[in-house]
């Protein structure tokens, strides 16, 4: 995935749009006809600090016929009190295995003819409802969409931007590569989607969308808006906090699902890549470990990283990044001084 930040592309405060109101939901029968319903499935645990903007920002959307279900994992903040602010809610506050099992639980609870799927930390951009009911277009072969997204931090202030990018079902399934990027908050399909690929794996607990995104991709195409869709939150409680290191076990477990026949040359390609990719990110891992000087630490990621590739210990990086691990940190600085 690939986000760009504020010095690559300039984008304004994010400011959340008016007050909801629920004279909004009491429109005129006959104009809620005329347009389809949205189904927006929310999970959410203990995010009372941005679940009310997260509704917010689907209820000052101004389309006139929707439905918001939120699937609690038993908070113990203030998220039940926001939720009883809100009548036009569909909730239930319950414990569950985590994220893909509440997810799922929305899913089968939706009746709209258009899926969205909204984290409770993040937040839709003004207007998008009715830029995916005209985008989304069976006739034209349009069952799945997805946009960009900007990105804001705890305070809600902007620090970057995801565009969306999606080539082909063998970049997706290259995980390694990155040469896709599909904002999970953008997507929008049609429920079609859950007659043919069904619901989300509740094993994943962390690769549950990249899992959906594969196997929908054998299925229907991704068509790309060029706007902004949705707005995601980067906060230290966030699941992506802990970076790829512990997403990378996940998206190797699903990858390798769509490598081939054991047989085929481009299943052990696949898997040398993955396996290299793996190595880097447990290098990377390490190097942040001689900067908290964990020497321990730092030796064990660089471990993992020789024994995911081999092939790695002759690189210049990765020699010199073991000696620090065998000498340490200072006697290396101490050695530098001496050459020229």
């Amino acid at each position: 995935m690939h986000c760009f930040t504020d010095d690559e592309r300039a984008v304004k405060p994010f400011t959340p749009r008016g007050q909801w109101d629920d004279t909004m939901l009491k429109g005129n029968e006959e104009l809620n006809k005329n347009f389809p319903l949205i189904s927006i499935v929310t999970p959410s645990l203990n995010q009372g600090a941005y679940i009310e903007s997260n509704i917010k920002s689907v209820l000052n959307q101004g389309y006139p016929n929707f439905e918001h279900i939120i699937i609690d994992g038993g908070s113990t903040d203030d998220t039940i009190e926001i939720l009883e602010k809100y009548h036009h809610l569909i909730w239930i506050s319950e414990k569950d295995s985590g994220q893909s099992e509440a997810i799922n639980k929305g899913f089968r609870r939706t009746k709209g003819n258009i899926i969205g799927w909204l984290n409770s930390d993040d937040c839709y951009e003004p207007d998008v409802f009715f830029t995916v009911v005209k985008e989304l277009s069976r006739p034209q072969g349009k069952y799945v969409i997805f946009g960009d997204c900007n990105v804001i931090d705890e305070k809600g202030e902007r620090i970057g931007y995801c565009k969306g990018r999606f080539p082909d079902p063998d970049n997706l399934m290259k995980y390694w590569g990155r040469d896709y990027t599909i904002p999970q908050p953008s997507v929008f399909f049609y429920r079609d989607v859950f007659q043919d690929i069904g619901y989300l794996d509740e094993g994943l607990h962390y690769a549950m969308d990249y899992d959906y995104w594969l196997r929908i991709s054998k299925h229907y195409q991704f068509h790309y808006v060029s706007k902004p869709i949705a707005v995601m939150r980067i906060h230290d409680r966030a699941k992506s906090i802990p970076g790829d290191k512990v997403f990378e076990r996940e998206w190797f477990r699903v990858s390798r699902k769509y490598w081939g026949s054991p047989f085929s040359i481009s299943r052990y390609k696949s898997l040398f890549m993955a396996l290299n990719f793996r190595s880097n990110l447990m290098r990377i891992n390490a190097y942040s470990m001689m900067e908290k000087h964990s020497l321990k630490e730092f030796r064990k990621k660089i471990t993992m990283s020789i024994v995911s590739n081999p092939v790695n210990l002759f690189r210049r990086k990765l020699f010199s990044a073991i000696l620090r691990g065998i000498l340490g940190h200072h006697y290396i600085e101490q050695i530098k001084r001496f050459l020229p």
